[in-house]
């Protein structure tokens, strides 16, 4: 990879791609716990979005953390919360916060940001996301799994989106699910949303109850 002019990002998040460290890929087939699936890309289109009343309340129950933003930069302390919010899987548990990040990451694929959340001098969460010329991309949340209830990836995510919604952004991608039940299937609980055909089109996508995943694998 190399940096890419924003428009450019832009465009490669039209067409299907995403992106982990130095590497951008597609991929419309995959394996999630022993069982074949199929990858479902997904996006937020920004124009006339709201937030549910479930959103709301989350962005509420958690309006007394402090949030800042500042440029991507993976740091020690990053690594030791990546460790925390790693040990939540079960199944393809990540070993390390660099599968997900480069040195180069705060310019590649472009300009990258991360919204750090504290509660004191405690650091509960990271999220990371890059911006393009009228795109915003989700990379990736770490949380600190005690504070579960507090719901701070879905948190996270929200920021993202009223960020790129301040600045006039046309979409947010926040990456994909299966159709598979996962852990990722908070993302299909949005206004908004599309999904990727695979062909260059976008289409539009009911938002869905969250699907009880555990149900539905054995642990």
């Amino acid at each position: 990879m190399e940096p890419l002019h924003p428009m450019v990002f832009d465009r490669f998040c039209e067409d299907g791609w995403c992106y982990w460290s130095d590497i951008i890929f597609r991929r419309n087939f995959w394996e999630w716990r022993g069982e074949p699936c199929r990858v479902v890309l997904l996006r937020i289109r920004l124009d006339g979005f709201s937030f549910s009343k479930s959103q709301r309340k989350c962005l509420r129950r958690n309006a007394d953390l402090n949030v800042v933003r500042r440029p991507l930069q993976i740091e020690r302390r990053h690594e030791q919360l990546f460790d925390l919010h790693s040990s939540r899987f079960h199944h393809n548990r990540p070993s390390t916060i660099y599968g997900f990040f480069s040195a180069w990451s705060h310019l590649m694929p472009c300009h990258g940001t991360q919204f750090d959340v504290y509660q004191g001098a405690k650091h509960l969460a990271t999220s990371f996301f890059h911006m393009g010329r009228q795109s915003a991309a989700g990379n990736y949340c770490i949380y600190d799994p005690e504070y579960n209830f507090r719901s701070l990836g879905t948190f996270t995510m929200l920021l993202e989106i009223e960020y790129a919604r301040q600045l006039g952004k046309q979409f947010y991608y926040p990456g994909f699910v299966y159709d598979l039940p996962s852990e990722f299937d908070y993302k299909l609980n949005f206004n908004n949303l599309e999904y990727f055909d695979w062909w260059g089109n976008w289409y539009p996508l009911e938002r869905l109850p969250v699907r009880d995943w555990r149900e539905a694998w054995v642990i």
